[in-house]
C-alpha cells in the first residue's frame, strides 16, 4: 500500500491562465479611475494632481497617458464610474427583500448611504468644477441623468409592487431625497452624530402621510 502511494504519479498542477492584454489594460484603467476618485475625495478637484494619481495607481505617467491623454479625460471617466456604480448598488437595494417589504424606509436608508458616501462627495466636487468647464459638464450630464433614471425606475417599481400609487411614490421619493441630501451635505461640516436621530424622525414624519390608495385597499 505504501509503495503504491509513494510511486503514484501526481496529476500535474494546472496553471491559472495569464491575463490577456485586454484584461491587463482594463485593470490599469480601473486602478487609475479608483485612484482619481480617492484623490478627488481627499484633495478636491484642483488638488488632484496627475502625479499623485499615477503614484496611487502604481503606474507611470506614460502608462496613464496611454489610457487617458489628459486629466480631464481621467476625471470624466471617474465621474461616469461613480454614477454607474452607485446606480448598480441602488437598483440592487430596491430589489432586496427589505425594500420589497417596506419600501419607504429602505429608500430613505439607501439615499442616505449614497449622499453621505464618497461617490456623492466626488460628484458634488465635480459638479462645482463643471461650472467653469463645459467639457466636464457635457460629459457628466448624461451620466447623471442615466443614474437618476435607473434609480427612479427601480424604486418606483418597488413602491408600486407594494401597492403604492405612482403619484404618492414620486412625492415621497422626491421629498426624501431633498431632506437626506441636505442632511448629508450638512454632515460634511458638522459631523454625523445627529444623523441617525434625524433620519428616524423623518421616517416617523412620512409615516403620518400614508398613501391614500394603499390605505383604501386595507
Amino acid at each position: 500500500m505504501f509503495g503504491m502511494f509513494l510511486y503514484t504519479r501526481m496529476p500535474p498542477k494546472t496553471k491559472s491562465p495569464r491575463p490577456t492584454q485586454e484584461q491587463r489594460s482594463d485593470a490599469t484603467r480601473e486602478r487609475l479611475i479608483l485612484a482619481t476618485i480617492d484623490c478627488i475625495a481627499e484633495k478636491g478637484y484642483a488638488g488632484a494632481a496627475t502625479a499623485e494619481i499615477n503614484e496611487r495607481a502604481g503606474v507611470s505617467s506614460g502608462a496613464r497617458v496611454h489610457h487617458f491623454k489628459t486629466k480631464l479625460d481621467l476625471v470624466i471617466a471617474a465621474a461616469v464610474y461613480t454614477y454607474e456604480q452607485a446606480a448598480l448598488e441602488s437598483v440592487a437595494a430596491a430589489a432586496s427583500p427589505v425594500a420589497q417589504s417596506d419600501p419607504l424606509p429602505a429608500f430613505i436608508d439607501d439615499s442616505y448611504r449614497f449622499y453621505s458616501g464618497q461617490r456623492y462627495l466626488v460628484q458634488h466636487e465635480l459638479v462645482n468644477a463643471a461650472r467653469t468647464s463645459d467639457d466636464l459638464l457635457q460629459a457628466m450630464r448624461p451620466a447623471a441623468d442615466a443614474f437618476r433614471q435607473a434609480v427612479n425606475a427601480a424604486w418606483l417599481r418597488t413602491f408600486e409592487q407594494a401597492d403604492h400609487s405612482r403619484e404618492w411614490s414620486e412625492r415621497a421619493m422626491e421629498l426624501s431625497v431633498v431632506m437626506v441630501r441636505g442632511l448629508a451635505l450638512g454632515s460634511f461640516l458638522r459631523g454625523r452624530d445627529r444623523d441617525a436621530a434625524v433620519l428616524r424622525m423623518w421616517r416617523e414624519v412620512m409615516a403620518r402621510y400614508p398613501d391614500e390608495r394603499q390605505r383604501a385597499g386595507r
